[in-house]
């Protein structure tokens, strides 16, 4: 949350998407490795990972997070998938390990079929879906607010909505990014005439120390 002795401006926040959570029941016991590349992912299967004794692989502080909070502790967490990606194929380089990936419908990064590549066995499902969750005229009225200095983005997901859904609005903004990839997909649409900031690594944590730093009194869209 934002410290209201450091930070003197409002924050506005617009869900771009809503998680659906998908009816699909998962046995983990023939799995020798889980990946989690998003935390709606895990919180689909809280209780299955639970008793899961081993390995599981994730992305990102908020995974890391609801795992320790479950009480699980066979974990490796890393900042992005690439970087899973890298330590998943040496762990699995001397055996021949089957691993289950559980993911949202849409992917920016194709985990399996890397795994795929090296000969190592992936089942993936699909437990979420993400799907548009406002109106156009609410977007329209919060676009339009003169006072609106800033728009943080948490996803690429996000970043398409968004320009889908603001055709001849101004977005002179300055866009908060929570990756380098969320801050490319932006200058490939905008031509990279924006104002983009961007975290090093993906902590809750940073954006909101950035955004804290960058303003005193404006409105910021999440």
């Amino acid at each position: 949350m934002l410290e209201k002795e450091k930070f003197n401006g409002r924050v506005l926040i617009f869900p771009l998407l809503e998680i659906e959570l998908l009816k699909i029941n998962v046995n983990l016991k023939k799995a020798d490795v889980l990946v989690y590349t998003s935390v709606y992912a895990l919180e689909k299967m809280t209780m299955e990972v639970k008793n899961f004794e081993k390995p599981v692989f994730a992305v990102g502080q908020r995974c890391n997070e609801l795992l320790k909070e479950i009480g699980v502790t066979n974990t490796l967490i890393f900042s992005n998938v690439e970087q899973l990606f890298t330590r998943l194929k040496n762990h699995c380089s001397n055996k021949k390990p089957l691993v289950y990936y559980l993911r949202g419908s849409e992917i920016s990064y194709d985990l399996k079929a890397e795994l795929l590549k090296h000969n190592i066995s992936c089942e993936e499902y699909v437990v979420y879906k993400q799907k548009r969750s406002f109106q156009q005229e609410q977007l329209d009225k919060i676009l339009g607010r003169k006072n609106l200095k800033g728009i943080a983005l948490f996803s690429e997901k996000s970043v398409d909505s968004l320009l889908k859904s603001s055709a001849g609005q101004n977005l002179e903004k300055t866009f908060f990014c929570f990756s380098k990839k969320i801050e490319n997909r932006l200058k490939s649409v905008l031509d990279g005439n924006i104002r983009c900031k961007t975290i090093q690594e993906p902590m809750i944590s940073d954006m909101v120390n950035m955004i804290v730093k960058e303003y005193s009194r404006n409105y910021i869209l999440k």
